[in-house]
């Protein structure tokens, strides 16, 4: 394979998975790179938002939502850079497929109890379905309002139990939603914006631990 994939992935529904998936893909094909988004989802979230207005910016986006969506990653690894997988919000032989085909996994989180132990699911997942390769994780926090207590103490609770964060979070900002009715992400619609910025410092921390990452043989 000579694309590197990541895997957004999450068992809990309305993580930001989507979001993070599609925000990250587009950055990076605006950017000139090849980039490929695998919707794996049941709900087909990504595949909507391609079949809108702004068609995510004529981003590639084929929907491969069944346990052999591997298959469809090794084949078109060839013709791509990079390959960005969004996978259900439950726990599922695609989410299983999803990770064990990732050279590197996101993990969205919300700043709440609750998501925090599905992360903790997640990440239990990824672990159990390691067969001979270990594929780099990171949690990102997602939808956090600037300075909040909540949001600090997640990130210092997570950090204390030893759980890799990147720095970057993809704050609360209604211009995702709004870049969404037009098929795009703020990259898009404003490139210049704080939300772009988010993604972008994101983008730029996530290209770190891949360039430190050997890709997967075939």
């Amino acid at each position: 394979m000579s694309a590197q994939v990541i895997t957004v992935a999450s068992l809990k529904g309305g993580s930001g998975k989507s979001t993070l998936a599609s925000c990250l893909a587009v950055y990076w094909r605006m950017r000139g790179w090849r980039v490929l988004l695998v919707d794996a989802d049941p709900q087909h979230s990504v595949l909507r938002l391609a079949a809108r207005e702004q068609a995510l910016g004529g981003l590639p986006v084929i929907a491969r939502a069944d346990r052999d969506m591997w298959k469809a990653v090794k084949e078109q690894a060839g013709d791509y850079d990079l390959i960005v997988v969004d996978t259900p919000g439950f726990d599922s032989e695609i989410t299983a497929a999803g990770l064990a085909v990732a050279d590197l996994v996101l993990i969205p989180v919300k700043p709440s109890p609750l998501d925090v132990d599905r992360m903790t699911d997640t990440v239990g997942l990824l672990m159990a379905g390691v067969q001979g390769w270990a594929p780099t994780f990171r949690c990102v926090l997602t939808q956090t309002t600037r300075g909040s207590v909540i949001a600090r103490h997640i990130r210092a609770e997570l950090e204390e139990a030893g759980f890799p964060l990147l720095r970057q979070e993809l704050q609360n900002r209604v211009s995702y939603a709004e870049a969404a009715l037009y098929g795009a992400t703020p990259t898009l619609t404003q490139p210049d914006g704080a939300a772009a910025q988010d993604v972008q410092e994101l983008a730029g921390e996530v290209e770190a631990l891949l360039a430190t990452r050997k890709v997967r043989s075939a």
